[in-house]
């Protein structure tokens, strides 16, 4: 029965290219739209990706001059540091070996004392001061 079917059918059988043809008619301008505006799309997005590419590019040789930039500013605190310790300690030595002590100088203000009271002699005075105890002594 099915052969009797298809006899009786109105519709003649269309051959591929009769098929395309009216796909072409009905579709073509939108197909062809579509394929345009996909091709753009595909050529924006590998632009975008160059753009991408080289922006990381930049970027990581921003990264790596201000590494570098860091480091150098760390040695250069490091270094200031090292050279304002060192002076520190110099300074420090220097104001040990220049400083007057407070006993010496208050043994000498008391014997200035006990001279001008004793009614002593300007040279009496140097000579005492110069050959007291507490002037030669080497207490720091």
């Amino acid at each position: 029965m099915a052969p009797k079917a298809k006899a009786g059918s109105t519709s003649p059988q269309k051959s591929p290219q009769e098929i395309d043809r009216i796909r072409e008619i009905i579709f073509g301008t939108q197909m062809r739209q579509y394929e345009q505006s996909i091709m753009s799309l595909q050529q924006d997005f590998q632009r975008l990706e160059r753009h991408i590419a080289e922006q990381s590019e930049q970027l990581a040789e921003w990264e790596s001059k201000q590494a570098k930039a860091a480091q150098a500013l760390r040695q250069e605190m490091r270094d200031a540091d090292g050279s304002l310790r060192n002076e520190l300690r110099q300074l420090a030595q220097q104001l040990e070996q220049e400083k007057v002590d407070r006993t010496l100088l208050g043994e000498l203000f008391i014997e200035l004392g006990n001279q001008l009271k004793n009614g002593g002699s300007l040279a009496n005075l140097l000579d005492g001061v110069l050959n007291s105890e507490a002037f030669n002594s080497d207490s720091p």
